[in-house]
């Protein structure tokens, strides 16, 4: 089964500007996510990462709304020191900040199929063996998968 891990910045799209076409879509398709999720068509990992990252989110509303949706994760990822090494590396080859490179160590190790985030400059830049795509892109790749 597909496993899916998704960033803050994915998480967090349901409250960014609904008044922005891509925001809405992108928000709909994290609902989509959820509900495969809870049809047990794919399989959403958590991490400490994402737990330590919407820790220091500044909203309680989105704080609580990530934590709830997290409660469908099937697998957790600790950090540990394979992952520090990783991330140490995927900074220096594709100069990406630490915290994001943190996240693709620890997606890395969880060996998932997808990591799914709204940043744009991550997908951009980073040309590892982990699939990192855009939420539109995502589901592009999931029609495929499913038929």
């Amino acid at each position: 089964m597909m496993k899916l891990y998704l960033d803050n910045s994915f998480l967090n799209r349901p409250f960014d500007n609904p008044n922005v076409v891509q925001n809405r879509l992108e928000a709909e398709i994290l609902f989509l996510i959820l509900r495969l999720v809870r049809e047990r068509k794919v399989i959403l990992v958590n991490s400490a990462m994402i737990e330590y990252e919407n820790s220091l989110n500044p909203f309680p509303e989105r704080k609580a709304f990530i934590k709830e949706f997290l409660k469908n994760s099937k697998i957790y990822q600790n950090v540990d020191e394979e992952i520090y090494f990783e991330a140490k590396r995927i900074v220096k080859k594709f100069k990406i900040k630490p915290i994001d490179a943190l996240h693709l160590a620890t997606a890395i190790k969880a060996k998932v199929d997808y990591f799914i985030t709204c940043d744009y400059n991550l997908v951009r830049k980073f040309k590892g063996k982990l699939k990192v795509i855009t939420p539109l892109n995502f589901l592009r790749e999931y029609e495929k998968y499913k038929n």
